[in-house]
């Protein structure tokens, strides 16, 4: 894609586009492209969504974010190169352990809010914040992506991206003010934030219905079903944070995501919380869908009733989660969600076993036919935009042959291959039927070709796959038809480069055929020297740190300095020559220009006292002495200072003292007469 990335395998699918593991050519490294769907490319409102998301997401710098390298068009649709998280959503990871203790879940609130505290310092509201929103890496850090309906604080509403009135959001995570068509501003992500953290113990949403109308209504009019009925020892505690967090007026919720964190962590560290005191203090109780329902855009209109009414008329679609429907107004219930006095509950699974889990994988016939339409429109749309002067040739028949010989025939033509499996009596086990673009047709190097696979019904097991090449694994990986899932590097020193560690599904285990293998591959000892770039600007350092064969996790924390120019690198953390492993964290300390200090108030302090204040502030001092009456108050004391109290000046800069000092009154004596002799 753009001569720059190099696509390998789908690895999510989004309510817009599509989301592709790829290596970025330039910085040789991996990345995720989400890719726009080609029946939204030609849509000006949906193109302007997919940019924004790009310049909100981009804009935004922090290691519990999911960072945005680059955007842009290629064939006829949109893209956008983002940072790749190894791992899975925090949706897919409570759909396989159900339920976590409540000390877990506020350790994933804390992140969050940490989050959502910097993206709202820098005026941006997510509007989306879900479990399918939640990246856990495998190194067990967290990350929230998907800005695409993120809006700048202040900007104007989206008349040109939505009917008039029009809701983007997803109905389960839905704020009260969202769902009536309101503007939300940084409480509806912490009433969405709410929702998540009583998900993670309840082991579903607080809300639920047959489409998304039903879901908002309830969000506007219904209390959530009390936490402790659910989970019989909940802390009151953390019950009290989730329902300030529920709180249908925003001004009863938290007023900053940086408030709702603090109060995370008192109840993370044991510390009483400072909802449960203002619970207590008012007897007022706050009130507040599927994990990986899609965002879906809900135009407002009157609400008299519930779902039983007659103005309450959702199109036929609504009832498909996925596609738009139509909201009715409301108006904000005062009543409280959660009477006083819970009783606490207890925690049943540890969200350090999330990556330890996997579910089988099946491929419906279903979900691969709708794959085939949007992949068809996709080649069409890459065959009919390319540039003339590009080299095309004729795509080869590759149906009747094996999976394995299908793929290398075509990507010793320079062609990217996507194996799909669907089921068909036409053919044995492991052939490919059919193929997309069809034979015959134009193509040029690096184009996506699609190719369909009838995969085997009877269990296999998964080939035992350790110390075999990526290559060696994928050919025997599609002469049983499955195919590589999730690419993971590790440090290892007992395993050669790049060769597989281990696999899961693990070896031996059964799977069916079209399964997708997730591998683990071995980086060597990963020990590595921290390269000199010392005075580089961020961006040049940080290419060369995340790129090979450094592999860094960069995180930028910006320091002031008096020797570095602003925005360029003073040091690292680990130390610049030091050694580390390759692709583990490491900080860089960019310069903000030298720093300042407020000038001390000394004026009326004693020479001494106002000479000690000034040097311990870093201050050097200049007196001058001004002649004061004998007496007089200001005898040995500052009468004035120049720069006057909280100026900022650099430290080591002058500071004058002018200091009284009484005038010296001398006396003269006169002798007395000298006595005259006879």
């Amino acid at each position: 894609m753009n001569d720059r990335y190099e696509m390998q395998q789908r690895i999510g699918r989004g309510g817009m586009a599509d989301v592709y593991l790829a290596r970025d050519i330039l910085l040789d490294r991996l990345v995720a492209i989400k890719v726009l769907f080609p029946e939204f490319a030609t849509d000006p409102a949906f193109v302007e969504r997919f940019r924004r998301e790009a310049q909100s997401a981009g804009n935004l710098n922090h290691p519990n974010i999911v960072s945005v390298y680059d955007w842009g068009r290629s064939n006829n649709t949109y893209f956008m190169a983002m940072e790749y998280v190894p791992g899975r959503t925090l949706a897919e990871a409570l759909a396989d352990v159900g339920q976590i203790s409540a000390t877990k879940a506020a350790e994933v609130g804390i992140e969050v809010a940490a989050a959502l505290s910097f993206a709202h310092r820098n005026n941006v509201v997510h509007r989306d914040i879900k479990p399918g929103n939640i990246l856990i890496g495998s190194n067990g850090q967290l990350k929230v992506a998907d800005f695409g309906i993120a809006r700048a604080l202040g900007s104007a509403a989206d008349s040109n991206l939505t009917q008039v009135g029009a809701v983007m959001g997803t109905a389960a995570y839905l704020s009260p003010e969202q769902a009536q068509g309101g503007q939300p501003d940084p409480r509806s992500d912490l009433y969405s934030l709410g929702i998540v953290l009583y998900e993670m113990v309840a082991g579903h949403p607080p809300f639920s219905g047959d489409n998304p109308v039903s879901i908002a209504y309830k969000q506007v009019h219904d209390s959530p079903q009390p936490l402790n009925q659910i989970a019989g020892d909940v802390p009151r505690a953390f019950e009290a944070i989730v329902a300030r967090l529920l709180a249908k007026d925003p001004g009863t919720r938290y007023p900053t995501a940086e408030a709702a964190r603090d109060d995370l962590r008192r109840f993370r560290d044991g510390v009483p919380v400072k909802a449960l005191a203002d619970a207590i203090n008012r007897r007022n109780g706050d009130q507040s869908s599927p994990d990986n329902a899609p965002t879906t855009v809900i135009p407002a209109g009157p609400i008299v009733g519930g779902p039983d009414d007659q103005a309450y008329t959702p199109t036929s679609a609504a009832h498909d989660a996925g596609t738009t429907s139509v909201l009715p107004r409301t108006t904000i219930n005062p009543n409280p969600a959660y009477p006083p006095g819970y009783t606490p509950s207890s925690a049943i699974n540890d969200i350090n076993d999330l990556q330890k889990r996997r579910r089988s994988i099946v491929i419906a016939a279903v979900s691969a036919t709708l794959f085939l339409i949007v992949a068809a429109v996709v080649t069409f749309l890459a065959l009919s935009g390319g540039s003339s002067q590009a080299v095309t040739f004729i795509l080869p028949d590759v149906t009747s042959m094996s999976l394995d010989e299908a793929v290398t025939t075509l990507e010793d033509l320079g062609l990217s291959v996507v194996p799909e499996a669907e089921e068909t009596n036409s053919v044995d086990d492991n052939i490919v039927w059919k193929q997309i673009p069809n034979s015959g047709e134009s193509v040029r190097e690096g184009d996506s070709i699609t190719v369909v696979y009838n995969p085997s019904n009877t269990p296999i097991p998964v080939p035992n796959l350790t110390g075999l090449t990526i290559d060696q694994a994928r050919t025997a990986l599609f002469n049983l038809g499955l195919t590589i899932g999730i690419v993971t590097p590790q440090n290892d020193p007992t395993a050669p480069e790049n060769t597989i560690i281990s696999t899961m599904p693990k070896s031996g285990e059964q799977v069916l055929g079209g399964a997708t293998i997730d591998l683990v591959v071995s980086q060597g000892s990963g020990v590595i020297k921290i390269p000199d770039v010392q005075g580089q600007t961020t961006q040049a350092a940080r290419s060369v740190l995340e790129g090979e064969p450094f592999k860094f996790l960069v995180t930028v924390v910006e320091e002031a300095s008096a020797t570095v120019d602003a925005g360029r690198v003073t040091r690292t953390s680990p130390s610049i020559g030091g050694e580390t492993t390759k692709g583990s964290a490491l900080t860089i300390y960019v310069s903000t220009g030298q720093a300042t200090t407020a000038v001390p108030l000394v004026s009326g302090l004693t020479e001494a006292q106002a000479t000690a204040k000034l040097v311990s502030s870093g201050f050097t001092v200049v007196v001058e002495y001004i002649e004061v009456p004998t007496a007089s108050a200001n005898d040995g004391r500052v009468i004035a200072q120049d720069p006057s109290a909280n100026v900022l000046q650099v430290p080591g800069s002058p500071v004058l003292l002018k200091v009284g000092k009484a005038i010296v009154v001398t006396t003269t004596t006169t002798p007395p007469p000298t006595p005259s002799t006879p």
